[in-house]
């Protein structure tokens, strides 16, 4: 979800600017990063005024595919397990269910007290193509170490191919579902979470991750976007990793929590490319540099918008999606954390497998 706070944005000037004056009027700020791919889709609302902006959980929302019927977007709040075993409430935004395919276009009208403010976005057809993923092990030097310590983990090679005769943005996203079977080894429940990946090592990625800038910048790329400028009109492949780290949730704990000792698991990992507009290659570009701190090494941040009668930005995306389908396990009892990722760390490191 993209964070109103940074993303404040207007067509004609950087309203970042705006947003931080203790002079400006109340005006709403509408952000939404709708994914064709999703049936439940979010938009967040806050209110700008005098220097401060702050999140409205009592706002009107409501959305329209295609000039249809108003679907009213309510709010969704979710119950979280803090880390001291306390219930925490989160404010995801407001929620609205739809089954949407490229072209589709999706209005948006937010109001709160007498500010009013909506945005316009057509869901875009996906132009990248995986035209093939591959995986092997291999043995990764732990930075800051000088390479005495390492880790074996799994890299994916993922083989991009543009559409030719036309500029291109992109966004890698990896998302796990986990399964659990029954006794015939049928689907029969599901639990979506959002998939951990390790890129830095990819130079288009990450063109500026290098140990002599490491400490000084946090992310140069925090939202994996590129476009095709290093291949253009031909194919690319993106070589990332398991990452060293996962956050897992309460839903994840819970899903596992129905488990009985032997029963069978199985999970599917799908790598996705979304095609995204120019503009919100530029968003997510503006909002990245600002979190690592780029500034000295970019050119001005501008962050680009498309509300009516308020700020903010509304974008739609859709992905190309390959599915890696990973074997059948057996639950011993415990939330299966690591089940699909390598992190043994080996005595010796191979020349050919050594990054």
């Amino acid at each position: 979800m993209i964070l109103a706070a940074a993303a404040l944005a207007a067509s004609c000037e950087n309203t970042a600017d705006i947003v931080w004056s203790d002079t400006n009027e109340a005006v709403l700020v509408v952000n939404a990063q709708i994914k064709q791919d999703q049936k439940l889709h979010f938009v967040m609302v806050d209110c700008s005024e005098g220097g401060s902006c702050n999140r409205l959980e009592d706002a009107q929302v409501s959305c329209r595919i295609n000039a249809g019927e108003a679907i009213a977007a309510l709010p969704v709040i979710k119950e979280r397990v803090l880390y001291n075993g306390d219930i925490g409430k989160e404010f995801l935004g407001y929620g609205f269910k739809a089954d949407l395919a490229p072209g589709d276009e999706i209005e948006i009208r937010a109001g709160w007290k007498t500010l009013s403010a909506s945005a316009a976005v057509k869901v875009p057809q996906s132009v990248a193509r995986i035209t093939a993923l591959d995986t092997m092990r291999v043995v990764l030097a732990e930075e800051g170490t000088g390479g005495g310590n390492t880790r074996t983990t799994r890299q994916y090679n993922i083989t991009v191919k543009d559409k030719a005769g036309e500029k291109n943005f992109y966004m890698l996203a990896v998302q796990d579902v986990y399964y659990r079977l029954d006794a015939s080894g049928r689907r029969i429940d599901s639990l979506e979470t959002r998939g951990y990946f390790d890129a830095k090592y990819d130079r288009m990625l990450h063109p500026l991750e290098n140990e002599l800038l490491d400490g000084i910048i946090s992310d140069d790329n925090a939202y994996e976007i590129f476009n095709d400028e290093m291949f253009s009109d031909a194919s690319y492949t993106l070589k990332v990793y398991d990452s060293y780290y996962g956050v897992y949730m309460g839903d994840f704990v819970k899903f596992f929590e129905q488990f009985e000792e032997g029963d069978k698991y199985c999970m599917d990992r799908l790598v996705k490319i979304y095609t995204i507009p120019f503009e919100e290659y530029l968003y997510l570009k503006a909002i990245g540099g600002a979190y690592a701190d780029l500034e000295f090494l970019t050119e001005p941040i501008i962050y680009p918008g498309n509300v009516s009668g308020g700020l903010g930005f509304a974008t739609a995306m859709t992905p190309e999606v390959w599915t890696i389908e990973f074997p059948a396990q057996t639950f011993t009892g415990e939330p299966p954390f690591n089940a699909y990722r390598y992190f043994d760390p080996v005595p010796e490191r191979p020349d050919d497998f050594y990054y």
